[in-house]
């Protein structure tokens, strides 16, 4: 069977240095591992005539672009002309009115990760076209060699919200975190590796709600997720495969008691790491919404997928 065709249009790498971007990190590699022919479009080099041209002769099966809040694209109604066309957005929820809503009458549908059904339905959405789906794991880029456990505590990512000051806890506390907010992504990864645990906290940057953070599925690749609850985290994880934590003082008791059971810390980060590859991959998400977007689109053995693309990787 001839290979469906999908353009990808996303920042494909930092503005400031050669390294895979966010978008990149997370979506790279996974539709093609699915049988699509991709192309990846740079979002910095955008020009809405020559993205146009480029993609009509292409002809492609669908269309996706990251939303980063900077345009509504309103001119991708022409581009229903010949392809679907779809949004793929983070913070659905605290930019819908201001953003996401106005992309409504140019796309198929908006992929989503905390939106609101009931909102996109309102506002003119089809029911179709709310695609809803869970942060997941990209072994084509989040994976890396196991490395000897040097490092105790490690905090990645920004430091919005109430970040820095419960950081500042766990110091006074007596319990160093490893803090990066700027490095290349294969530095992340060799951190994650070699630190036991690894923090996720999930006060929003504003500071008005708690959210699930995509690194919930980069952590337990590596280290063993300590995290703040988030709403829908308990279908990501059970309590045997993460350590849940509500306060400092909450989480520095968990940490020292795995760290005086060792044979319990060695099997949380198993069940941990178990739990992301049999159930939390980008392929598994990507395998729920495609019936949505494809018509043709039967259903994979992700299992399987996962062993024949990521063999040296796989984790059971």
């Amino acid at each position: 069977m001839k290979r469906k065709k999908v353009i990808w249009l996303f920042k494909t790498e930092r503005k400031s240095r050669e390294d895979l971007s966010a978008a990149a990190v997370f979506w790279y590699g996974v539709l093609e591992n699915m049988g699509y022919e991709v192309v990846y479009q740079n979002y910095y080099e955008y020009n809405a005539e020559e993205f146009y041209n480029s993609a009509k002769a292409y002809n492609p099966d669908f269309i996706i672009c990251a939303n980063y809040m900077d345009y509504i694209h309103t001119e991708f109604q022409r581009l229903r002309e010949f392809s679907k066309v779809f949004l793929l957005t983070s913070d659905m929820h605290r930019f819908y009115e201001s953003n996401v809503k106005f992309w409504i009458p140019f796309v198929d549908g908006i992929i989503n990760f905390e939106g609101t059904k009931e909102w996109a339905l309102r506002d003119g959405l089809s029911e179709k076209g709310f695609l809803k789906m869970r942060w997941g794991f990209n072994p084509n880029t989040m994976t890396t060699n196991v490395s000897e456990k040097t490092n105790e505590i490690y905090h990645y990512g920004g430091l919005h919200g109430n970040r820095q000051e419960l950081l500042g806890q766990f110091q006074i506390k007596g319990k160093n975190v490893l803090v990066n907010q700027d490095i290349f992504y294969e530095e992340v990864k060799q951190n994650l590796a070699e630190s036991k645990y690894s923090i996720c906290f999930s006060q929003n940057a504003v500071g008005d709600r708690q959210e699930l953070k995509g690194r919930v599925i980069e952590i337990p690749a590596h280290s063993v997720l300590l995290t703040e609850y988030a709403p829908e985290l308990k279908e990501y994880y059970n309590d045997d495969e993460m350590i849940l934590f509500n306060s400092v003082d909450d989480a520095i008791e968990k940490i020292n008691y795995y760290n005086s059971n060792q044979k319990e810390y060695d099997k949380l980060l198993h069940n941990g790491k178990r739990a992301l590859w049999n159930r939390n991959t980008a392929y598994h998400e990507w395998n729920k919404i495609l019936p949505n977007m494809d018509e043709d689109f039967k259903p994979l053995d992700v299992i399987k997928l996962l062993k024949e693309k990521h063999g040296d990787y796989y984790y059971e």
